[in-house]
């Protein structure tokens, strides 16, 4: 991979595997961006809208997993760009939405908002009323495992920390609560962040959010975990399960399981949730 000389090209390569999933959702991420940045930057919008359309082209056949990132690639740059092809991908999902609806519907609740306005085009209508159908099932989904422990929250304890998955339900849950407030309670979303902010299960019921609460995880895994230290703002995935032990959450810098740090779904969930719950708080 380096040819062990400074300064060199190699330096700054970066290998990576061929991961489809990730690579949609990138693209899908910098679609997003573009709708972001135009007018505050627009050289850097545009040049996020074409790799992200670059990135969807390469990928024409995908199977598995993989399909549903390509689903949100569409979504992201159909609102980005409204390119009818990027529609046209997302309305085969129209006889199969009921089955998906738990893994594509956050990101489809804004498609699904501009086909009911399409009185006039079949397919957008016939997506709508398919989509909106399957609504009141999965809502019946959630409550039944939300109410499973007194968190509020989908929780299956094991080795790993849940508090990243417990953060993307709550952050995908925004799109459906605030999209579809008569079929999904707005509840989850402050109590995914209240789990964070520290009310989990164990004894140590401090923030995952470093820095943040009257106590909070401050002995983080990361690049500088021999320093028993940590990164304010940083969020761990928190309490594990440490068989055969109670769950818990240890002050230890090496159990990456429980303190790792990440940007992407870690902070950026937080962040997201906090501003969600604020703006939810408004209502």
């Amino acid at each position: 991979m380096t040819d062990n000389i400074p300064g060199n090209d190699d330096d700054r390569r970066v290998y990576t595997e061929n991961n489809p999933s990730r690579e949609l959702s990138t693209a899908a991420g910098l679609a997003a961006a573009y709708r972001t940045l135009r007018g505050f930057n627009d050289t850097l919008a545009n040049r996020c809208l074409q790799i992200a359309e670059n990135v969807y082209n390469q990928h024409k056949d995908v199977k598995g997993y993989a399909s549903f990132a390509k689903y949100q690639a569409d979504a992201e740059l159909f609102l980005a760009t409204g390119k009818r092809p990027y529609l046209d991908h997302i309305l085969t999902l129209t006889d199969s939405i009921g089955k998906y609806i738990g893994y594509c519907g956050w990101y489809l609740a804004r498609i699904e908002d501009y086909c009911k306005g399409q009185s006039k085009d079949k397919k957008c209508q016939a997506f709508s009323k398919a989509y909106r159908a399957a609504l009141p099932q999965y809502a019946a989904q959630l409550r039944v495992s939300t109410s499973e422990n007194p968190y509020g929250v989908p929780y299956r304890p094991n080795i790993w920390g849940a508090g990243w998955d417990i953060q993307r339900f709550g952050f995908q849950h925004y799109f459906l609560a605030s999209q579809y407030p008569d079929v999904f309670s707005k509840e989850p979303v402050f109590d995914a962040l209240n789990f964070i902010l520290g009310c989990h299960p164990g004894l140590n019921r401090s923030s995952f959010a470093s820095g943040v609460g009257v106590e909070s995880a401050t002995v983080g895994y990361g690049l500088n975990r021999a320093d028993w230290s940590y990164i304010p703002g940083g969020v761990v995935s928190g309490t594990g399960l440490i068989r055969p032990d109670f769950p818990e959450l240890l002050r230890f810098p090496y159990l990456w399981q429980q303190v790792e740090y990440v940007i992407g779904g870690g902070s950026s969930h937080y962040m997201f949730l906090v501003l969600a719950a604020e703006k939810l708080g408004e209502r």
